[in-house]
């Protein structure tokens, strides 16, 4: 995959599906949905769209240890979710400020990989560091809007 279509495929198309996905919560709690119908529902879509996945890729090894961490993972995002709803709902905080915040998520996934995975050795650091301080800044820019 050439570097073009891993922005795309990687970047550009899930920020695209979560940013949208964001604005149907918002409106699924403004309609107002209780935090566990909310996330059965939730939890239905990922189900069909990884009925997609399973038969559009070839690729479907798994083992147990594999499967419990991505069960993990289920978990960790269904409790933010629950966070970010809550949010949403019994404090009636406007989401156009609140999933800037959520999502500076990507700096603890960045420093834990620099940490648990070593990947410090594969990465300049100055550009890591730049981002990261953009990133900080837009989410205290946007938090006192």
């Amino acid at each position: 995959m050439n570097h073009s279509m891993g922005l795309l495929v990687g970047g550009v198309l899930p920020a695209f599906a979560f940013g949208i996905g964001a604005l149907l919560q918002k409106q699924s709690n403004d309609i107002g949905i209780g935090q566990s119908p909310y996330l059965v529902y939730f939890a239905a879509g990922i189900f069909i769209a990884s009925l997609v996945a399973y038969f559009a890729f070839p690729e479907n090894s798994h083992s147990l240890k594999a499967g419990a961490y991505a069960t993990g993972h289920g978990l960790l995002f269904g409790a933010g979710f629950v966070c970010l709803a809550m949010v949403l709902t019994v404090y009636a905080e406007p989401i156009s400020k609140r999933v800037p915040l959520a999502n500076m998520s990507t700096l603890v996934s960045v420093v834990l990989g620099l940490i648990v995975f070593s990947e410090y050795t594969r990465m300049n650091l100055g550009y890591l560091l730049g981002g990261a301080a953009l990133i900080v800044v837009g989410g205290i820019l946007v938090a006192r809007a």
